[in-house]
């Protein structure tokens, strides 16, 4: 009897395990099944989710763009409030007369930029080595020049740098001026700047 049972529940124990074995193919495939036909309905139900993000990213992007040509508008009118602010043309008749240093100061790539004019050689007088704009807005030793062009140029509140009025000066002629400052031919200079605000800044500064 004992023999029987050992024997009867090793038969129903393979039985199982042959059904298992039977099932699992079929449950994959039941699985594949589900995912062909919710695919095409997740696709559809996706569409107006993308439209509703795209209707939303428009006005945001307006909106941002908005608020930054406001700051950047109150702050030339700080600027011509405090008589540091110059037209594109002076900027010219100066760069031709006197010469001194027009001052990129870019934000991003993308903008916005501030453009400075002082009488001074900003490479003459900067005690600190001047390298190309990417390379200084990642940091990486070029902080104590962008403060020290911030503190004696380019500060709102005791920089001795002019502003120059240029949202609508056309990019070709901002170009042509910046030709113009490689010539060794001409006394006045050209030096891009990235300010302090998108500097990253080490841990425990």
């Amino acid at each position: 009897m004992l023999k029987r049972r050992r024997a009867c529940r090793r038969s129903s124990k393979a039985a199982r395990a042959a059904m298992t074995q039977t099932e699992q193919p079929e449950r994959n495939q039941e699985r594949k099944r589900l995912a062909a036909w919710l695919e095409p309905i997740l696709e559809v139900l996706m569409i107006p989710l993308l439209a509703i993000g795209a209707c939303l990213a428009i006005p945001f992007g307006f909106l941002w763009r908005w608020m930054r040509q406001h700051r950047e508008h109150k702050f030339r009118m700080l600027m011509k409030s405090r008589g540091r602010l110059v037209t594109w043309q002076e900027l010219l008749r100066a760069m031709h007369e006197e010469g001194g240093t027009c001052i990129e100061e870019r934000f991003s790539p993308k903008g916005p930029v501030r453009f400075w004019w002082t009488s001074e050689d900003v490479y003459q007088e900067s005690p600190y080595e001047i390298i190309d704009w990417f390379t200084m807005r990642k940091g990486r030793g070029a902080e104590p020049f962008i403060r020290w062009c911030r503190e004696r140029y380019t500060s709102a509140d005791g920089g001795s740098a002019v502003l120059v009025d240029a949202p609508f000066v056309p990019k070709r002629e901002i170009y042509a001026l910046w030709a113009e400052c490689r010539s060794e031919a001409t006394p006045a200079r050209w030096v891009e700047v990235a300010p302090p605000e998108i500097v990253p800044h080490k841990r425990g500064q």
